[in-house]
């Protein structure tokens, strides 16, 4: 639909670089010889999805007039000098575009750290939560209810605010709570941790 178009959803895309941050193994980051020739950064954002607002987009380099004056040879680019990235235009993704990449290990640590917390929100511990918890992340993230804390050899960490309703007695009750997940390309979200704080 032409209303989905004029949306402010950017994707960042390198056309001379394939190479994205889901090809690299999160203990490690990126690495490795792909580094001489694209910088972390433009790896780390490639292919993936923004709203184009301050604190949750990348930022890009704000450069002096006499640079620009001087850049005859067309090389600043949107990040650095020499920068392939552009900024493409894309519809407001659905909850349906996102893929939440989330370890069992991630889902262990929440039974086993945050059981009486998930409790005292009216809520029980076990894997019906932690669906209703995924649906609330990838909604929260297409609303643009995210913030980037960082770019660097991991991706792009970023905390996305999510509101859930209490259940049981706590069901008049709604609840903010934090998430974090680094942004990958493509609609793709993986978990850092699945709920972190109020």
């Amino acid at each position: 639909m032409l209303a989905e178009w004029t949306s402010k959803w950017i994707k960042v895309v390198d056309k001379l670089n394939r190479i994205v941050i889901d090809d690299f193994d999160y203990t490690n980051g990126i690495q490795g010889p792909i580094t001489k020739k694209h910088c972390v950064k433009c790896i780390a954002i490639n292919q993936c999805w923004f709203l184009e607002e301050d604190g949750k987009k990348p930022e890009e380099t704000n450069y002096e007039i006499e640079e620009i004056i001087k850049d005859t040879k067309n090389k600043i680019g949107l990040y650095h000098y020499n920068c392939h990235c552009k900024k493409i235009d894309i519809p407001i993704p659905k909850k349906s575009d996102i893929k939440l990449i989330i370890s069992q290990g991630k889902i262990e640590w929440l039974f086993k750290d945050k059981s009486e917390w998930i409790k005292s929100l009216g809520h029980e511990p076990n894997l019906k939560f932690v669906e209703y918890i995924k649906d609330k992340i990838a909604e929260s993230y297409c609303e643009g209810k995210y913030h980037i804390r960082s770019i660097d050899k991991y991706g792009v960490r970023s905390t996305v605010y999510i509101d859930i309703e209490g259940n049981g007695e706590k069901r008049d009750k709604k609840y903010s709570l934090k998430s974090g997940f680094s942004i990958f390309s493509n609609g793709k979200l993986k978990c850092n941790t699945l709920i972190g704080g109020k």
